[in-house]
């Protein structure tokens, strides 16, 4: 699954952050149609001839379309859904999943794969010295929930900043 993700990263990921889903979607062949009124977060639907095709909520904040959509680009590259079939995808505000669910728990360690990138997050860490997660989450355009699970899978940490140098002084508080 891993492979994957960074397979797909590789022929079409422009090496931009934050990763443009919805080109990554169009060079995958998938269509990506807004809706301005779903009940779900997405309609994920294979059509007979095994077309994808991805109906995303309109009305979703820019941070949930784009996890919503790396979500089920997923379940269309782990094959998830077989021609013919279709599934709403519905994502909670606070992006909690049931990872009691297999699918779901592979679609949304491949979402994060494809919008932070490894090397990217690598960057942004050691390199760019973030200074923090939420920096991190607006570099990505993800949750810092997102973030923080990245990080944990792949073991990074934020550099702690240098404490600053004070001179030295001393209060009496004996005369006070």
């Amino acid at each position: 699954m891993a492979l994957l993700a960074e397979g797909i990263l590789k022929l079409h990921w422009d090496q931009t952050v934050p990763v443009n889903v919805a080109h990554i979607v169009k060079k995958m062949g998938v269509r990506l149609l807004l809706e301005p009124s779903l009940e779900a977060c997405a309609l994920l639907r294979i059509s007979a001839s095994n077309q994808a095709q991805i109906r995303l909520s309109q009305s979703l904040p820019h941070v949930h379309q784009r996890y919503v959509v790396a979500h089920a680009l997923a379940h269309v590259a782990l094959h998830h859904l077989r021609p013919g079939m279709a599934q709403a995808i519905h994502i909670s505000q606070d992006f909690r999943l049931d990872f009691t669910q297999r699918h779901m728990t592979e679609a949304n360690d491949f979402a994060l794969r494809l919008l932070m990138p490894e090397p990217a997050l690598q960057y942004a860490i050691h390199t760019m010295q973030a200074r923090d997660v939420e920096e991190l989450a607006h570099a990505f355009a993800v949750p810092a929930l997102f973030v923080k699970q990245r990080m944990a899978e792949l073991q990074l940490v934020l550099a702690r900043p240098v404490p600053r140098q004070y001179q030295g002084f001393t209060i009496d508080l004996d005369d006070v």
